[in-house]
């Protein structure tokens, strides 16, 4: 490539680069409107971004203290993970006021649209009672009753519009029982429903239907009957009670404050510095080591914080925590680990003293090839094991870890040689590209000369 040719497709390169980072870190009006960057973009779980803070008091209904509080909290941080809560917490703190000896619990999470009738589902009180009648209308006569009735059951997520599968495994006993009875009439319905043990007396809550649905000889697959509830919290409500994770008392919820991030304001702000900082002492250490050639690493590591960055805004259903930024801070290390595999190479194959710049660099990309896939698939493999086995911080971690492995492979591999290939033409002693030679490896390529 010619050197005016490599300046000009260098300098549009350099353009949209700077385009990409002006979009990606700095707002600025639009006509009427303001363009949102990056930062803004980005969702924000409550540990960066602040949240919504709700306070549970123990129901007056209940009849016992809460001996075993730690029991509670469990349950409560169970069910926030079940329903896709990464970053939150919940506390437990005696009353202040005169005479009350129970516990209040305070949750604090992200806020989101379905944040209201999830902390309903999270503290859910009453018993699974099951319910069986020949109209659907009344379904009033309960069934299954001195039997166990389900071993398990999963949620399935939304199969169409407003259609939340539960995939429910029943014992023998129940599944004969529930067979025996549709049998025996024309139309056979089936209910479920959580029942706190009260009457409607104005005060208590009574039974709650979470599903009905009429039972057929067909309605299993093996001990496995797949039902679909008509909201996702009343799914998600069932599937936590049948997983044996109920709440021991009933709480009263208040309807919640807005909160900071309790790592202080502008809390994503200041993460997203510290990932730049890391990224620019990164560059430089690449600049340092490798003169010229460190330009294009440092290049390559600043498309890959770009790419990483915008990913997070491309895959679906990414809330970013301070596990997902400190997945971002491993993976930018593990692609300069990946550059500098690439540059030694490159280094080594100069330093021989038998090949030229540019056949020099050509080994070094095929000498490294192998080890920079090798690292880049073994953190691949370490993110997918967290993201299946972890929950909560640990899995953001692993999401934008196996993320920034992906893309540190990309970078490595192909926006390294592109750069390469702009910027060393720029070089009229092309040996200037990748500096002088060590001093032992040049006495000894004299010495084979002699």
């Amino acid at each position: 490539m010619s050197k005016g040719k490599s300046a000009t497709l260098l300098s549009i390169i350099s353009v949209i680069i700077a385009a990409i980072l002006v979009m990606s870190f700095i707002r600025f009006p639009v006509g009427i409107k303001n363009y949102n960057s990056l930062l803004g973009a980005v969702e924000l779980d409550y540990d960066l971004g602040g949240g919504v803070a709700y306070t549970l008091t123990l129901s007056e209904e209940n009849e016992n203290e809460v001996e075993d509080i730690d029991q509670v909290i469990d349950v409560l941080e169970y069910r926030l993970g079940e329903l896709g809560y990464s970053s939150y917490t919940v506390k437990a703190y005696k009353s202040t006021k005169e005479g009350v000896k129970d516990y209040a619990i305070r949750i604090e999470t992200r806020a989101k649209d379905t944040l209201a009738a999830d902390i309903q589902t999270i503290v859910a009180y009453g018993d699974l009672k099951f319910y069986g009648g020949v109209s659907e209308t009344e379904i009033n006569t309960e069934i299954l009753t001195d039997m166990s009735v389900i071993k398990s059951a999963t949620y399935k997520g939304e199969v169409s519009a407003g259609a939340y599968q539960i995939d429910i495994e029943f014992t023998d006993e129940a599944r004969e029982e529930l067979l025996k009875l549709a049998a025996s009439e024309a139309a056979y319905y089936f209910k479920i429903s959580l029942d706190d043990g009260h009457d409607h007396d104005g005060h208590s809550h009574g039974a709650t239907e979470l599903l009905a649905v009429q039972l057929t000889s067909e309605s299993f697959v093996k001990n496995v009957m797949s039902l679909y509830a008509s909201e996702e919290s009343s799914a998600r409500q069932l599937v936590l009670h049948m997983q044996g994770y109920g709440l021991p008392f009933r709480y009263d919820v208040d309807s919640g404050e807005a909160i900071t991030s309790p790592y202080g304001e502008d809390a994503g702000t200041k993460a997203a510095i510290a990932i730049i900082a890391l990224a620019v002492v990164l560059m430089v250490v690449l600049v340092i080591i490798n003169k010229g050639f460190g330009i294009s690493t440092a290049l390559s590591t600043l498309l890959f914080i770009i790419a990483e960055g915008w990913l997070l805004i491309g895959v679906p259903n990414i809330v970013l925590n301070m596990g997902g930024v400190l997945g971002i801070m491993a993976s930018t290390v593990l692609c300069f680990i990946g550059m500098q595999i690439l540059g030694k190479s490159v280094k080594d194959a100069y330093n021989t003293g038998k090949k030229t710049v540019k056949a020099s660099i050509k080994k070094g990309f095929k000498e490294s090839l192998v080890p920079t896939i090798c690292i880049n698939v073994v953190a691949g493999l370490i993110a997918l094991a967290l993201f299946s086995l972890a929950k909560g911080m640990v899995q953001g971690f692993a999401i934008t870890f196996g993320i920034g492995a992906v893309v540190a492979l990309v970078a490595t591999t192909v926006f390294t040689r592109m750069f390469d290939a702009l910027l060393l033409p720029l070089y009229n002693k092309k040996e200037n590209y990748l500096g002088k030679k060590d001093a032992v490896e040049e006495i000894e390529s004299v010495k084979e000369e002699a």
